[in-house]
């Protein structure tokens, strides 16, 4: 039987089983439930950062170089990170199709399933194996961490998938030299860099095998001669690094100018660390982040075919010994760039899948010299079969464990680990008790004469605008423990004009920061646990 199944996906053309095989995982990841989820479970924060940017493009003008969040601790809420092309063009569908949070999930993920195929039909061109790319885009499409991120609101997977693409166009113009795939792999490299400044692996790429063809270092470093025409390619290098340079530097005067120091535009390196802190992030980093960057039996077999490539290193061609060289120095830079972001922010990983999908290419590469004996093929076959049903299960495990309350499949599921598990429970149970209230509240804010222009105070939400964005708010947000532990932190916020206080729960009336000011405020909206107070 099993013979009569392989016989049939052998004669399946490979962009059918690549379809397939994505839509098994969609309906096996249930996002057919979960795209239309608003900002939630991990990182809750940084989707609420920027749907807000979006909502405010959508409200308030298509001005590209103005962007805003709701939050108002900075000058009227002027701030920006990274290029702002996504939170654009996701407006700009809201203005065509309507406001649905969905369309922001389905747009990261149709660009992410974009460089999945790309990345797929380029190992199957040069290595004329379905099982080998299969097994490489496999690797991508079952990691906990990009089925997490692929469908959601932050911009650091479509980062990569656009990094990803930028090598596989780079690859073919390499191989073919046809000067439109160098054009394509500058486009999507330079937009990768533009929509995260820390997916700059394929630019770099592009930018190294240029500039060595460009200025003769080809011949020492025994690459490829890649141009007959000199001009046209180092106008568009110009072209790239100028507008990456430009969109940068708008970026630091534009959040100077609004005294924001909400956005990281900066590294936070390990040699700024104490010991102790060293020592506690590399814990969390191998115990907690690197087992949902990949599963710890593929982050094992990682690091294998990573001692086997460099075992086989004189067998690559110049191409892939440079981009393997590249992306493993990049991975360990980048860690100890970014070290102590490691913590719980394991989204910062996403751009180390270069590394991965490099190793995986060059073993497809080292797979194609190879004859393999009939017998040593259905071994290959079947150690790919069961590990993309492990690895299938595993990342549908831990997706819905952080995005679905009580699902079945976590239930059942018997290899997910303790701290992943208290993890997501305590997420939902704070979820719950919080900001979830507020996500329903803004028609009713309306009805009471609430403007979206109206400055309030969120209570409580330790984020600057999570509780702001679902309410649809202006204002600004408050921890729990600054209520806890500063009595005039009130004070601060009264100096700014706030009109309405917002409670998530009326326990938080009983601190010592409102009661001073208890007869400043009445009641004017009694819901559940929520309230809102006018201010006098």
């Amino acid at each position: 039987m099993f013979r009569k199944i392989f016989q049939a996906i052998k004669k399946t053309d490979n962009r059918i089983l690549f379809f397939g095989l994505v839509i098994l995982l969609f309906f096996l990841n249930f996002y057919s439930k979960t795209f239309t989820y608003r900002p939630s479970g991990m990182h809750q924060w940084r989707q609420a950062d920027c749907l807000s940017i979006t909502k405010n493009y959508y409200e308030e003008g298509l001005n590209f170089f103005e962007p805003k969040i709701h939050y108002q601790g900075v000058k009227d809420g002027h701030a920006v990170s990274e290029c702002p092309l996504l939170n654009y063009t996701v407006a700009c569908l809201w203005k065509i199709f309507g406001e649905h949070e969905f369309i922001y999930r389905l747009l990261e993920y149709l660009i992410f399933i974009a460089a999945m195929f790309v990345l797929f039909n380029t190992v199957f061109r040069y290595f004329k194996s379905t099982l080998l790319a299969l097994f490489v885009v496999s690797v991508f499409l079952t990691s906990p961490l990009l089925v997490f991120y692929s469908a959601n609101f932050i911009a650091d997977v479509p980062a990569l998938s656009l990094s990803i693409i930028c090598f596989c166009y780079f690859y073919r113009f390499y191989d073919s030299k046809t000067i439109r795939f160098f054009y394509l792999s500058l486009l999507f490299g330079t937009l990768a860099i533009l929509v995260k400044a820390s997916a700059l692996m394929g630019i770099s790429l592009v930018f190294f095998f240029t500039l060595a063809d460009l200025t003769g270092l080809n011949r020492f470093l025994k690459t490829e001669k890649l141009f007959e025409k000199k001009l046209s390619p180092s106008l568009m290098v110009f072209v790239s690094v100028a507008t990456v340079f430009a969109w940068y530097k708008y970026a630091l005067y534009y959040n100077n100018n609004n005294n924001n120091n909400i956005f990281l535009l900066t590294v936070l390196p390990i040699w700024e660390m104490q010991e102790t802190e060293v020592i506690n992030n590399t814990k969390v980093l191998f115990n907690n982040l690197f087992p949902v960057f990949l599963n710890r039996p593929m982050f094992f077999l990682f690091f294998a075919l990573v001692i086997y490539v460099i075992a086989q290193f004189r067998k690559l061609n110049a191409f892939l010994k440079y981009s393997f060289v590249f992306s493993a120095t990049f991975f360990l830079i980048y860690l100890l760039f970014f070290f102590q972001v490691f913590t719980v922010h394991d989204y910062y990983l996403s751009n180390l899948m270069f590394f991965p999908m490099i190793t995986m290419v060059c073993f497809a590469y080292l797979m194609h010299q190879k004859e393999f004996v009939p017998g040593n093929i259905r071994f290959v076959r079947w150690i790919v079969i069961v590990l993309l049903i492990f690895n299938s299960f595993h990342a549908a495990a831990i997706y819905r464990l952080r995005m679905i309350e009580d699902d079945k499949l976590v239930a059942w599921y018997p290899f997910i680990s303790e701290d992943e598990a208290k993890l997501a429970k305590y997420l939902f149970w704070d979820y719950n008790n919080s900001v979830k209230n507020f996500e329903t509240l803004t028609p009713d804010l309306r009805q009471l004469g609430i403007k979206r222009e109206d400055k309030v105070l969120a209570v409580f939400d330790q984020s600057f605008n999570i509780a702001l964005y679902f309410l649809d708010q202006k204002g600004y947000s408050v921890a729990r423990h600054h209520l806890q532990e500063d009595s005039l932190v009130l004070d601060r916020f009264m100096n700014n004009k706030i009109k309405y206080v917002i409670f998530c729960d009326t326990f938080y009336k009983n601190e010592k920061a409102f009661k001073r000011h208890a007869m400043r405020f009445e009641t004017i909206y009694t819901k559940g646990k929520v309230q809102v107070l006018k201010f006098r």
